[in-house]
């Protein structure tokens, strides 16, 4: 039989012919399978490019290809498992809520983090319903109970409670009053400011919120550049973002005193925080913020970190000695080695480098004597010396008639600066401490020694050829005053004032009025002039209003404070001062300014 007779009579049967109709479409599929899995799939995904992946329960782990990570996909997958199955229950979450599965991308870097965010967030990228990012080795139960969160109680308007809820839900078994009870007051955010901070948008968004939440955008705008390249991880919170552990101790106290996390959980919604808070406690906002800083402060005290948060918040509050003395108590009680390692950067910080050399040698763990001898080695052979509530930390980079130039220079400066400002002992720094550094990759070596900002601490980490009359201006107000001004005019224009003399601050003025360099005070600001310019006519409007009245500037500085009333410069002048910055030019031209 031919062939073709054959064919003939294939196409005549029924069966034949179903069955070559299926052939056919079969191998149709198939070659579009194929085009779509090694053509249209790596394109439409190019996210996934050069990616490995598990599956294990509700989760898909994405690692890199050759990451160090991939080796620990089996116990992370474990404690992601552990921790959402928690979460659920913690959290009162209807399982069926969270998304299956829930795509964990583990990095091996920032880097790497920053680039697959980049590539995911990519329009022609498949979408994710449940992404979330993290680094090897990182804990994942703080971004995990932030998408339970997402997903099982809905949006919050809330940045406090947002960041309260999330922190405590990460370990709920943690005494968080025990920061409040080891704040000095200096320190401690009273409730209306916290409010004021999240409602005003100083609460920082977690990556998870920016990045992964399905209420992030679906796509990187070039506004969100900014926050994609300075990306940082944090993994368990640092005692230096006080805000975060006040809300967190303020969740937990609701929790405690309220009926519990149902009524935190029935009053989450998209409504502002003292709403929220309304629907919880009914009482105001002044009742609330007291019982709970008097149970806080009460049950602080009982946790068992408690004496190590008041070593490290003495430290930060800018009283080294007083941090020293209980350190040494509390590493001869509790020789841990986080103790240790906090007694040691007490230690350096009242210039005892022998007593800091003694305590690294009883470290154990190798991180944190790494980081103590880091320090140790970093200030080897430089002098301590105090002069009129100064402590001077002199790198031996530093020659002897430079450094006792500098000295006094800057006890001179401090003096005038105190002195303008009508400030007492009691309100200022226990002693005010500058490392002065023989160059910058050193000082930024050294800048971590002593936690929070210069503002909180006082001190300062400078290297010879700075400005240090300038940065004691800058920082005494902030630290004395405690609010700080949002206003950069303002900070630099007082810092100015308060640092060079009204003498040099009329020869600088009246060069610029000369070669035509002057821009009318009301259009001031920077962006709008050289950097210079500004200061000049910022130093010459502050020099003006300190000669009015001190307690006025400081009131104008605190009521442009986002925990205060956020009022614009102009506004506060005018609320204060009853004048306007072109009024006050009129006056600095005709009498101040009286250039020939």
């Amino acid at each position: 039989m031919s062939s073709d007779s054959l064919w003939h009579r294939m196409k005549k049967n029924q069966f034949f012919s179903l069955i070559g109709g299926f052939a056919i479409a079969a191998a149709a599929i198939g070659i579009l399978v194929l085009v779509v899995s090694l053509w249209i799939e790596p394109m439409s995904t190019p996210e996934r490019a050069g990616t490995i992946q598990f599956h294990v329960d509700q989760f898909t782990l994405w690692y890199q290809k050759h990451s160090a990570g991939i080796a620990g996909h089996a116990a992370l997958s474990r404690e992601l498992q552990g921790d959402l199955g928690d979460l659920i229950k913690l959290l009162n979450v209807d399982p069926s809520l969270i998304p299956d599965p829930i795509d964990v991308f583990v990095h091996d870097s920032i880097p790497a983090m920053q680039a697959s965010i980049a590539k995911r967030k990519n329009p022609k990228s498949r979408g994710y319903t449940a992404p979330l990012d993290l680094l090897a080795g990182e804990s994942p139960r703080r971004r995990l109970a932030e998408l339970v969160l997402a997903f099982g109680w809905g949006q919050c308007g809330s940045r406090l409670m947002k960041e309260g809820v999330a922190l405590y839900a990460s370990d709920p078994r943690r005494n968080f009053h025990a920061v409040v009870a080891a704040l000095p007051q200096r320190l401690y955010l009273p409730l209306p400011e916290l409010i004021l901070m999240a409602d005003r948008g100083k609460f920082p968004e977690s990556i998870y919120e920016q990045f992964d939440s399905p209420y992030s955008p679906a796509s990187i705008a070039f506004a969100n550049l900014h926050s994609l390249f300075n990306l940082s991880v944090q993994g368990k919170v640092s005692p230096q973002n006080i805000p975060a552990l006040e809300a967190a101790s303020l969740v937990q106290f609701l929790i405690e005193t309220k009926k519990g996390i149902g009524s935190v959980k029935q009053a989450w919604g998209t409504g502002n925080t003292q709403k929220l808070l309304a629907c919880i406690d009914k009482t105001s906002i002044t009742d609330l913020a007291s019982s709970w800083y008097a149970a806080a402060k009460e049950e602080g005290r009982t946790a068992d970190d408690y004496e190590y948060l008041r070593v490290y918040y003495l430290l930060g509050n800018g009283d080294p000695d007083a941090a020293w003395t209980l350190a040494q108590e509390l590493a001869a009680k509790d020789p841990s080695d986080a103790n240790l390692l906090l007694a040691g950067r007490c230690a350096i910080s009242v210039g005892a480098f022998d007593r800091a050399r003694d305590i690294v040698e009883r470290i154990t763990d190798k991180e944190k004597k790494q980081e103590l001898q880091g320090y140790i080695d970093l200030y080897a052979g430089w002098s301590v010396s105090e002069a009129a509530g100064l402590r001077f930390f002199i790198s031996p980079q530093i020659a002897a008639g430079e450094k006792e130039g500098l000295v006094s220079q800057t006890g001179q400066a401090y003096a005038r600066i105190v002195d303008q400002l009508g400030l007492d002992g009691s309100e200022l720094p226990q002693p005010m401490t500058i490392f002065v550094y023989g160059d910058a990759e050193t000082r930024n070596r050294g800048a971590g020694l002593i936690p929070l900002l210069p503002t909180q601490n006082g001190t300062l980490h400078v290297v010879a050829t700075d400005d240090v009359a300038y940065m004691i201006a800058e920082t005494l107000p902030a630290y004395v005053w405690g609010k700080r001004t949002y206003s950069r005019l303002l900070r630099s224009g007082l810092a100015v004032a308060l640092s060079r003399s009204e003498a040099q601050l009329v020869q600088q003025g009246c060069a610029l009025r000369l070669d035509g360099s002057w821009v009318p005070l009301g259009q001031i600001d920077f962006g709008v002039a050289d950097e210079e310019t500004v200061k000049v006519e910022a130093g010459l409007m502050l020099r003006y209003l300190l000669d009015e009245s001190v307690q006025d500037v400081r009131k104008v500085w605190i009521a442009t404070s986002p925990l205060d009333l956020y009022l614009s410069v102009d506004t506060a002048l005018d609320r204060v001062f009853g004048r306007t910055r072109e009024q006050i030019e009129e006056v600095l031209v005709s009498s101040v300014l009286l250039c020939k």
